[in-house]
């Protein structure tokens, strides 16, 4: 993060209801794919992480108390070549990852 050219820092109340926590959780992955996708449409290379030191992050964003820095998602161009969609992925057959009816 110190070293990207931009970093967002996505921000999310503190539930406290488990159900509420989920619901919420479940949102910010969205989000949070959606913003890399996004980057990655026009070239931007991400990387996403979470936060452990709650407090050091409150210090530094400067967000309230009722709130926790989530994921923080670093942003930037990608030194070694320019981002673009890989034409032949090196993927596993299919029958080797889904399993029809059962396993």
């Amino acid at each position: 993060m110190a070293t990207s050219a931009a970093t967002i820092a996505v921000i999310a109340p503190d539930a406290d209801d488990p159900r509420t926590r989920e619901s919420i959780e479940y949102d910010l992955g969205q989000a949070t794919m959606s913003m890399m996708l996004a980057a990655a449409d026009v070239g931007i290379g991400s990387g996403h992480a979470s936060v452990a030191d709650q407090d050091l992050a409150r210090e530094i964003l400067g967000f309230p108390t009722d709130r926790r820095c989530a994921v923080l998602i670093a942003l930037g161009y990608p030194a070694d070549r320019p981002l673009a969609p890989l034409r032949e992925p090196a993927r596993r057959p299919l029958d080797l990852v889904v399993h029809p009816g059962r396993w």
